[in-house]
């Protein structure tokens, strides 16, 4: 996202490609664990949840997106990024 915003593409745009990006990984994901998938009530009740709060974050960080900043998202990435890279060269 933040390289998307330094080539000057809109904040919208940048965060849709960011979500569609993701999405073959997370297919190949579950499609490669659903062995280990137990479909009882639970797993359902767990799926559509968290398919209707994805649904919530998405559209609001969308509409965060049209008035506010990318600045803090990646401030925040910066620093996660240097705590991990510091975490493999300590192990």
């Amino acid at each position: 996202m933040t390289v998307g915003r330094k080539l000057q593409i809109d904040r919208e745009s940048v965060a849709k490609y960011s979500f569609l990006l993701s999405t073959p990984i997370v297919a190949a994901a579950a499609l490669y664990e659903m062995k280990h998938f137990v479909f009882d009530l639970p797993f359902l009740i767990g799926v559509v949840t968290s398919f209707l709060v994805g649904l919530f974050v998405i559209k609001f960080l969308l509409n965060y997106l049209k008035k506010g900043s990318f600045k803090i998202f990646a401030i925040y990435r910066v620093i996660l990024g240097i705590i991990i890279i510091a975490i493999c060269f300590i192990r």
